[in-house]
């Protein structure tokens, strides 16, 4: 059962759907570590959970500080869990979740503005199938005007940049963090207007 690492529900389970297919829950190892190195960033913080699951990067957020975090998440039965999560937390007046697909764009008109964090987490399937993994990076893309000039996305993925072109449009990275041989987090920042910089150049460390 996933749990809360950090923060105001620290230890707090959350509940969950049987099926680790179905939920596909992160590592606490790897969320520890993604959010270790987000961890300046959370305090007030705007932040859009794409394929939320249970609430399990959403509500962490919540716990660490953010003040606005939607989680978006399109399965009926895991989308139920999600919101029994957030009733069991308390934490309604910062978490708000809706059952929609992460890749439409009527999820990001509903996003907290402008979005600081942005967590995208999508099924490994649609990762390794070259057409859908362009659609989860076209949406991401579609993330840039919701965001401010500074900020991060950390996508989830199966692959990483040394196998298929992660580059986006908008985005500088991503910046690789390789956790085991099918699981990277992938680090964004949106690109300055002026003026790009070199991938990593002043991602978190």
């Amino acid at each position: 059962m996933p749990k809360i690492l950090a923060g105001e529900f620290r230890s707090r389970s959350l509940q969950t759907v049987p099926g680790v297919e179905l939920t596909r829950p992160i590592l606490s190892r790897v969320k520890e570590s993604v959010f270790g190195m987000l961890h300046e960033w959370f305090d007030g913080a705007r932040v859009l959970d794409l394929f939320a699951g249970v609430g399990t990067v959403g509500l962490e957020a919540v716990s660490r500080g953010a003040c606005d975090v939607l989680m978006v998440e399109r399965d009926a039965k895991v989308f139920r869990v999600l919101q029994q999560n957030i009733e069991l937390l308390n934490c309604s007046d910062r978490a708000k979740a809706i059952q929609a697909d992460a890749l439409a764009q009527t999820c990001l008109m509903r996003a907290p503005q402008p979005v600081d964090l942005v967590f995208v987490d999508p099924p490994y399937s649609l990762m390794r199938d070259e057409g859908s993994r362009q659609r989860v990076l076209d949406q991401i893309g579609r993330c840039r005007p919701i965001m401010g000039d500074k900020g991060f996305v950390v996508l989830r993925s199966p692959l990483g940049p040394e196998e298929i072109d992660l580059s986006i449009d908008g985005f500088v990275g991503p910046e690789p963090h390789q956790y085991r041989k099918d699981m990277w987090a992938l680090l964004y920042e949106p690109a300055q207007k002026t003026a790009c910089s070199e991938p990593g150049d002043v991602m978190p460390g």
